[in-house]
């Protein structure tokens, strides 16, 4: 019994599938919510079943981290468009005004006598009567000041341009890692799924050969009473009965804690095993039996083509270093920027075209500047940068020819699994088949009066054990295709 037990424990191994894609870590613009979804952490009503469908879209929509990455592809969009507008002007404007209790300029007066004293005049003096004549009002108490500038780039040596593509791949980025992370945590819901539908079969074995237990028990019991049977035997058939009643309790824990992940995935509670529809698995049975009909080698090379999302992401970070590099070359010594400055003011005691005389007075400016801006020495810090970005587009390359290796090792394994998986099932095929034949024979001779319960009872044990294992190797193959099929995912 102790042979039940460890292939129960073996069957919930392959569960840790979910945990093994992080080969890599946006939703695809094409995927619609569900109306009756959209609440998070919604509780089931009893009678309700959710198909495959209705839990990819739900996982989907509520799961946080495809949720998460939604809002950084969000915020790289407008950083994006930030990018584009540095390619425009820049349009800044002040405005300022002062009231001044006490004015610093008072009123000015100039004594006519003076103005008459400083005329050479060639006839008689105008007589001096000691009159004084305003020059100059006094500032007011109120003073305005208005600019505004205007800063338009003309040549960065292609700082902005790159800037701009630079920030098109990272939004790229985003958009792949969204459709990434769709993609594995889909896979990671097809392996649950598929585990709950071969953890229940095999919950329905034990089932059945808990009453071939219980009942190896009772006749072993009688037995014992008559003297047909030793202690030990008595003992070592409830033995047999507690470990496999131990094997259910476990298995029963296994599914809740699949059904538990079920939920946090799709943002659903109250999942139960009747809540869920398992039309889909015949259609995922033919599928992983055509694709164990390809060719491996075409299968490594579609795999390994740039297509699928863990190289294609590796790509797009290869192309960010190569951007970043070249827009550290922008910024090597002796590489000026140029830009044109357009300042217009108005600075006076009323509001502009409000000032009297305001057009004598010329109290507006207008400037026209060209601005030219370059490093000469920093001590090399620019040179050491530019060769920062070239280490960095080189440990782009060499992450993405690990990927590869990883990609294509993960690969070879999975599929060596899964036609280990094939052959084990055949097997255990014959196995059932062997057993089958073998209880009959025990039935007959049995009925015939010849032959004892605890042998019928014991080619019953028998098969269950082989449909058991057949159960563990089909959830076995199954987590291996869908590991490969999210390999060829694109």
């Amino acid at each position: 019994m102790k042979k039940i037990l460890k292939k129960v424990f073996l069957a919930s191994a392959v569960l840790l599938f979910a945990t093994n894609l992080g080969l890599s870590q946006e939703l695809s613009q094409g995927d619609r919510p569900l109306t009756d979804l959209n609440t998070g952490d919604r509780p089931l009503s009893e009678n309700q079943t959710y198909t495959l469908e209705s839990l990819l879209s739900a996982t989907r929509q509520n799961h946080p981290e495809i949720l998460k990455l939604q809002q950084e592809y969000q915020r790289s969009l407008l950083d994006l468009q930030d990018a584009w507008w540095s390619l425009g002007p820049t349009v800044d404007m002040q405005i300022s005004g002062t009231y001044m209790v006490n004015p610093p300029l008072d009123a000015l007066y100039i004594n006519v006598d003076d103005i008459i004293n400083s005329i050479q005049w060639n006839g008689s003096r105008p007589s001096s009567r000691g009159q004084y004549v305003k020059v100059f009002d006094g500032m007011e108490n109120t003073l305005y000041n208005f600019q505004m500038s205007m800063t338009q780039p003309v040549f960065t040596w292609g700082k902005i341009t790159n800037a701009i593509k630079l920030y098109k791949q990272i939004s790229e980025i985003k958009h792949t890692q969204i459709v990434q992370q769709t993609q594995q945590l889909e896979t990671e819901l097809k392996t649950r799924l598929i585990s709950l539908y071969y953890l229940d079969r095999i919950l329905k074995i034990i089932d059945e050969e808990e009453t071939y237990t219980n009942r190896m028990v009772e006749v072993s019991e009688k037995a014992e009473k008559t003297g047909m049977l030793l202690h030990q035997d008595l003992v070592d058939a409830k033995i047999q009965a507690k470990e496999l009643e131990i094997a259910r309790q476990d298995l029963i824990e296994q599914i809740n804690n699949q059904l538990l992940e079920l939920e946090r995935t799709c943002g659903l509670t109250g999942l139960s095993p009747e809540n869920i529809s398992y039309d889909f698995v015949p259609d995922f049975i033919k599928t992983f039996e055509e694709l164990l009909q390809n060719d491996p080698a075409r299968l490594e090379e579609e795999i390994l083509s740039g297509n699928q999302t863990s190289i294609k992401m590796l790509t797009q970070m290869q192309d960010i270093s190569k951007t970043a590099e070249k827009i550290s070359r922008g910024y090597e010594n002796w590489k000026p920027d140029l830009a044109l400055q357009m300042t217009g003011g108005y600075s006076g005691s009323r509001f502009p075209l409000l000032e009297p005389n305001w057009l004598r007075k010329d109290d507006y400016s207008l400037n026209i500047s060209i601005g030219i801006k370059t490093t000469i020495w920093d001590g090399g810090k620019k040179v050491r940068d530019v060769s920062r970005k070239k280490s960095e587009v080189q440990t782009a390359e060499i992450n993405k020819n690990d990927a590869r290796s990883n990609l294509s090792k993960t690969f070879n394994t999975q599929w060596n699994s899964a036609q280990v998986c094939s052959m084990k099932i055949e097997y255990q095929d014959l196995k059932i088949e062997s057993a089958t034949s073998k209880i009959a024979q025990k039935q007959q001779i049995y009925e015939s009066g010849y032959g004892s319960e605890t042998d019928l009872l014991s080619a019953k044990i028998e098969r269950c054990n082989a449909q058991i294992e057949k159960e563990k190797q089909a959830l076995s193959q199954a987590a291996a295709c869908l590991t490969i099929f999210f390999l060829l995912s694109k």
